[in-house]
């Protein structure tokens, strides 16, 4: 087990008394909110937290204040959620209904948000160093050095830019730890677009620092190598309401097989953004014929994604595989507030489901669109709560303003570095 070798590799490192008390500790939700700060499984202090008072389990109540999300939309969802089969949830974390204008969602980016020079503005925040330097002994070299200095070629290759956007948002957790905590202490749900949500689940405690730092560099190395199997890319297009983009992604494969002799072209949806506005992911020469015909469809933008492969396509299974079998080798939990999959919007509810769901959010779209249904769509006259981008880039927020323009308004940015105002481009949110 992958867990038991990074126990015994990570409790010999001079920067991980951290580290050590927390897999020492009981990994139950109720463990995880008094031996850790709000949620976070990264950034405890090293002292004995296996008892709590009356006092302790009072503030952990509130700590684990909620409310129901609403249910799925129906064209949201690609099936439906695995219950618990472990212990019911409502065991395990007790939730009772919270002010959602007093409480604040967390979101994470993924691939693409990066660039040259972020993390430098958060490097004197307490415990960024550490993570840094926790990172550069899994992943085998300096990656801090990477995310500052660059190149923006090494940088954007997916070994490295899927871990470096992973580390760079747990650390801007750590300043907005410092700098608003009101904000940790009231997350009551979290949502990251594809490698970002392992940040998510990290930020969530179901899963240590560590070992997910493991799973995303086994994932991204996996997703490296599917990429250059066979030549693939992503499209971002943006369509009109009459779209039909099935349709569109059908006849791409067909003109490949009647045209280029193709056995079995991949053209499908990567990413759902926004309305009208999607990813799709496959071979060339299936992208060379959207390009070409896009237009006949409806399409009135078309802009090429700067990536190795066509992620969350079928031309992923080998990556698949790959993460299927690290998710396997590492400890996952319940997380103690709601952390929303890509796949099928819904909420976690149990380690098994997790596991499924992420290895099959490497072959299947990511719903952004539809999960920002089911995180903001309420009643009207019901207030919104404080949204938080954690992590390089704002994309995500010009997402949410097309979206759900009033869920925007009480949008923040918790900045990386100096460039970060420039990374809002849309298109760079069709990712990893």
């Amino acid at each position: 087990m992958a867990s038991s070798v990074l126990r015994r590799l990570y409790s010999k490192s001079p920067c991980c008394s951290m580290v050590s008390s927390f897999l020492n500790c009981s990994r139950s939700p109720t463990a995880l909110l008094t031996a850790l700060p709000p949620h976070c499984k990264f950034s405890q202090d090293s002292k004995d937290t296996t008892t709590t008072t009356t006092e302790d389990t009072a503030k952990l109540s509130l700590n684990l204040e909620g409310k129901t999300i609403q249910e799925l939309l129906d064209d949201a969802v690609t099936e439906k959620s695995e219950g618990p089969k472990e212990k019911d949830l409502t065991e395990q974390k007790k939730r009772v209904r919270k002010d959602p204008r007093k409480s604040t969602v967390f979101l994470f980016p993924g691939q693409g948000a990066q660039f040259v020079g972020m993390a430098r503005s958060l490097l004197d925040y307490p415990h960024v160093e550490d993570i840094f330097t926790r990172a550069r002994d899994i992943l085998g070299y300096d990656i801090l050095q990477l995310c500052l200095n660059g190149p923006q070629e090494e940088l954007n290759k997916t070994v490295h830019c899927q871990p470096a956007v992973f580390l760079t948002s747990l650390a801007a957790v750590e300043r907005l730890r410092e700098d608003n905590p009101l904000a940790m202490e009231t997350c009551v749900a979290a949502a990251g677009f594809s490698v970002g949500e392992y940040a998510a689940l990290v930020f969530s405690g179901a899963i240590s620092f560590e070992e997910a730092l493991y799973v995303v560099k086994e994932r991204a190395a996996a997703m490296q190598r599917a990429s250059e199997e066979v030549p693939s890319g992503m499209l971002s297009v943006l369509g009109r309401p009459q779209t039909r983009f099935p349709q569109l992604c059908h006849d791409a494969r067909i003109y490949c097989k009647e045209v280029h002799n193709m056995e079995d072209p991949v053209c499908s949806i990567a990413n759902y953004l926004y309305p009208q506005a999607r990813v799709i992911g496959g071979n060339k020469e299936c992208l060379a014929y959207i390009r070409k015909y896009g237009k006949e469809y409806g399409l009135v933008r078309m802009k090429p994604v700067p990536v190795s492969g066509a992620f969350h396509t079928s031309l992923m299974e080998s990556a698949q595989d790959a993460t299927h079998k690290a998710l396997q080798e590492v400890d996952i939990e319940v997380p103690v507030i709601n952390v929303h999959s890509n796949v099928d919007t819904a909420s976690y509810q149990n380690p098994q489901q997790m596991r499924r769901l992420l290895t099959k959010q490497v072959t299947s779209p990511v719903k952004w669109e539809q999960l920002m249904h089911t995180l903001y769509e309420r009643p009207q006259g019901r207030g919104f709560p404080d949204t938080f981008e954690v992590g390089p880039g704002s994309q995500l927020g010009a997402v949410l303003s097309r979206c759900n323009m009033k869920a925007r308004q009480e949008y923040r940015k918790v900045s990386c570095g100096e460039e970060d105002d420039n990374t809002s481009s849309v298109q760079a949110t069709a990712n990893d």
